[in-house]
């Protein structure tokens, strides 16, 4: 289903299946913050009063457990929306220059970003949603980087996952674009911190890379 919001005219995509048969969840706008409602199925206003499609093709862009309670908060989730046919990426990093110098590049090339603050906040955020592209560092949120939360979150995510991400592996110890510790740590792409400001240019250049790499796969599976 499409929702549009009637204060900022925002569309975005909700899962048919995840609209509750005798409730009513109440979700906020990511644009404006605006309370939308959505539910019980079935009911008579639903589609007039929150602009669903309901012959709308279009896959859902995120999942949620409903199962979890009886009662839907939406603090307890990091989004419920995502805009159509937006690109993603969420930074997970430790030094606020550089996780700006990031955040810059990545506005630049028209990413919706999410900045977690720790792991736990990170991994919320990525139970909900596929990211297209992750930027994390070594050390985010431990003092030992072989246990690094968000890469082994990643590193159990299937392959299925895992081919429409491009990680980035921000680190002060290794070398930039050192392939087989790439391989290794099951990162796109080592990147030193010593090359942060050079970060526009390899993001862009890692993303096309990773997209043309599996371009031809993309196009057998549609």
């Amino acid at each position: 289903m499409n929702i549009t919001c009637e204060k900022c005219s925002g569309r975005f995509s909700f899962p048919d299946e995840k609209v509750p048969e005798d409730r009513t969840l109440t979700l906020s706008c990511p644009r404006c913050s605006n309370k939308l409602s959505v539910g019980p199925r079935g009911g008579a206003s639903i589609g007039a009063a929150m602009g669903f499609e309901e012959d709308d093709d279009r896959k859902p862009v995120i999942s949620f457990d409903e199962k979890e309670s009886d009662g839907y908060d939406d603090d307890e989730r990091p989004f419920d929306f995502m805009e159509e046919e937006g690109l993603t990426a969420i930074v997970c990093m430790v030094d606020p220059d550089r996780r700006e110098k990031v955040r810059i590049a990545l506005d630049l090339m028209e990413y919706s970003i999410t900045q977690a603050v720790d792991t736990r906040d990170a991994l919320k955020s990525m139970r909900y949603h596929s990211y297209d592209v992750v930027v994390v560092d070594d050390m985010f949120d431990t003092k030992n980087p072989d246990v690094n939360g968000v890469l082994i979150y990643l590193n159990r995510q299937p392959m299925v996952t895992r081919r429409h991400m491009t990680v980035f592996l921000m680190t002060d110890t290794l070398r930039t674009r050192d392939e087989m510790v790439a391989f290794h740590k099951s990162v796109n792409i080592i990147v030193n911190n010593r090359d942060i400001d050079r970060i526009d240019t390899i993001l862009e250049k890692t993303v096309r890379e990773n997209a043309l790499f599996y371009r031809i796969y993309n196009e057998f599976k549609r």
